[in-house]
C-alpha cells in the first residue's frame, strides 16, 4: 500500500540542504553521534563545511523543523568504466588461436581421436547449421586479425598519448559517488515516534538523496549512481543493506578508480534510470497491504 498523506506530511516538513547553506548548521552538527560511524562523523565535523564550501565535496543535512539533525550525505563527481582486456591476455590469446589454427589445418584425418577432438572443438562455435572446418578456421583467422590489429592501435595510441598515467579503458560512464552516509544516533528515538515503519536511513535515501542524483541528470549525462561500502562485519550486513534497502548492486563487469581512503571498502553501483523506478516503487509499497499477516 503507498505512503499516507499523513507520512508524508511528516516527511514534506523534514528539510533538505547544503551544509554552508546556513551559519547555524555549523553549530548544529556538533551533537551529531554515529557510534558505527564515529571516524566519519569526526571527519564531517571538522572537514565538511570546508570541503563543502570550496566546491570539493557537496555536504547536505537533513533536519527537523526544530532543528535537530537527523543525517548527513555528501556527493561528488566520479567516473566508471568498463576495462580493456590485459595487453598480456590478449598476446596469449593470439598465440592459442594461432596454434588452434595450426592443429587443426594439420589434423590427420586417419586418426580417429584427432578428428574426434577437432569436431569438439567446432561443436563449442556450432549456431544453427554445423561449421565446416575451413569456415571455423577463417573465424579463428579473422580473431587473431583483430586482437592483433588492437594491440597495434593500443600501440600507437601509447605513442601519441605520451603520458603513462592514463588508464585505457573499453568504455567509460558517468556518475556520481555517494561519498558519506550517516544517520544520528541521537534522534533514532524520535524517529521511532513518526511510526513509519522504515529506517530512517531508508526513508530518507528515497525521499531526498535519491532525487539529487535525477537533478543532477537534468543539466548533465549522468548513468550511475556509486558508493564504497565500508562493511567490517562478518556477516556483511551493510552491504546487505545497501542492496536490499538502497538498491545497490556489486557489478563485476565495471570498474572504477578506489582512492586509498576507501581500501577495504566494496564498489557498489547502481542505474540512475533504474533508481527512479526503485524510488517510485518505494513509496508506492511503503505500507504493508491490509491482507498482508503481520507475523
Amino acid at each position: 500500500m503507498k505512503i499516507l498523506d499523513e507520512q508524508e506530511r511528516i516527511l514534506d516538513n523534514l528539510v533538505c540542504e547544503r551544509l554552508s547553506k546556513s551559519k547555524e548548521n555549523e553549530s548544529l552538527i556538533q551533537s551529531f553521534e554515529n557510534k558505527r560511524g564515529s571516524s566519519l562523523v569526526s571527519y564531517f565535523k571538522k572537514y565538511g563545511l570546508e570541503e563543502d564550501r570550496d566546491g570539493k565535496t557537496i555536504y547536505y543535512i537533513i533536519k527537523t523543523k526544530e532543528k535537530e539533525v537527523l543525517m548527513f550525505f555528501s556527493l561528488k563527481c566520479g567516473a566508471l568504466f568498463e576495462p580493456l582486456q590485459d595487453e598480456n591476455e590478449i598476446k596469449q590469446d593470439i598465440q592459442r588461436l594461432l596454434i588452434l589454427i595450426q592443429a587443426i589445418e594439420n589434423v590427420n584425418k586417419d586418426n580417429k581421436e584427432v578428428v574426434d577432438e577437432a569436431n569438439e572443438i567446432l561443436m563449442k562455435y556450432q549456431v544453427g547449421d554445423r561449421i565446416l572446418i575451413q569456415d571455423f578456421i577463417e573465424l579463428l583467422i579473422n580473431k587473431k586479425k583483430n586482437k592483433e590489429q588492437f594491440l597495434f592501435q593500443l600501440s600507437d595510441e601509447k605513442k601519441i598519448e605520451d603520458n603513462d598515467k592514463i588508464f585505457r579503458v573499453l568504455s567509460t560512464y558517468s556518475g556520481i559517488e555517494l561519498v558519506h552516509f550517516c544517520t544520528n544516533d541521537n534522534l533514532k528515538k524520535k524517529w521511532k515516534s513518526y511510526h513509519l515503519g522504515h529506517t530512517m536511513g531508508e526513508t530518507l535515501y528515497w525521499k531526498f538523496i535519491a532525487p539529487k542524483f535525477f537533478e543532477v541528470q537534468e543539466i548533465v549525462g549522468c548513468e550511475y549512481a556509486f558508493l564504497f561500502a565500508a562493511d567490517l562485519s562478518e556477516d556483511g550486513s551493510l552491504v546487505n543493506y545497501y542492496d536490499v534497502s538502497l538498491k545497490f548492486q556489486k557489478k563485476q563487469d565495471l570498474g572504477t578508480n578506489k582512492p586509498f581512503y576507501d581500501f577495504c571498502c566494496e564498489f557498489m553501483c547502481q542505474d540512475i534510470n533504474l533508481m527512479k523506478k526503485n524510488r517510485e516503487n518505494f513509496f508506492e509499497n511503503f505500507n504493508p497491504d491490509d491482507e498482508d499477516e503481520i507475523v
